[in-house]
């Protein structure tokens, strides 16, 4: 799925970030342990502009990481791999970038290789990498998304433990999740109801 952030314009780039926070809630199908990307944000320098990705382990458990720049951040965070509905935020501000799952930060660090701004004029995809601009994908996600929402600023850990718990908070969205504001990429199949 492709997002569209602004809902008045479907040529509306995003702007160039020096924060962002992207939170969405997913269901990993727990018979599925490969890399999969849950959402990716290319821009023309780097196809791995910010992306965040996950992958099965031995002790049953899903591994997050997050991609800024092109930098592949450790494999730390984690959640049960147990089929049910999992609350995940990212928060990434110059150099200093945060996991959270379910409503607690589970990892954190700073690298200086990151600490530019997210570039502009880039294409965010749920459930896909982007190994080209907006296209190329080759780790698919195997779950559900929803209510995926982008911020252009870092957030609190009150305002992910906020939301964790289905609470809105006070904070201007760059992205707000709208089935309306989303465009299928041809290859995407919706499921019967």
């Amino acid at each position: 799925l492709l997002v569209n952030h602004d809902p008045r314009s479907s040529s509306q780039p995003f702007p160039a970030l020096s924060s962002v926070s992207v939170c969405v809630r997913i269901q990993w199908d727990p018979e599925w342990n490969e890399v999969s990307t849950i959402f990716s944000y290319a821009a023309r320098v780097f196809t791995n502009e910010f992306l965040l990705r996950g992958h099965g382990d031995m002790q049953g458990r899903i591994l997050l990481a997050l991609i800024v720049h092109g930098k592949h951040l450790p494999y730390k965070a984690c959640f049960p791999n147990d089929g049910g509905w999992h609350h995940i935020c990212v928060t990434w501000s110059s150099s200093l970038w945060a996991i959270y799952v379910d409503g607690e930060r589970k990892d954190e660090g700073s690298s200086s290789d990151t600490s530019r701004d997210i570039h502009a004029d880039g294409i965010l995809i749920l459930g896909q990498d982007q190994d080209s601009f907006g296209g190329n994908f080759t780790e698919p996600f195997f779950g559900n998304i929803t209510d995926l929402n982008v911020w252009n600023i870092s957030l609190e850990s009150r305002h992910v433990r906020a939301l964790n718990g289905c609470s809105a908070i006070n904070q201007v969205m760059l992205f707000s999740w709208n089935l309306d504001h989303l465009i299928n990429h041809p290859a995407v199949k919706e499921l019967a109801k």
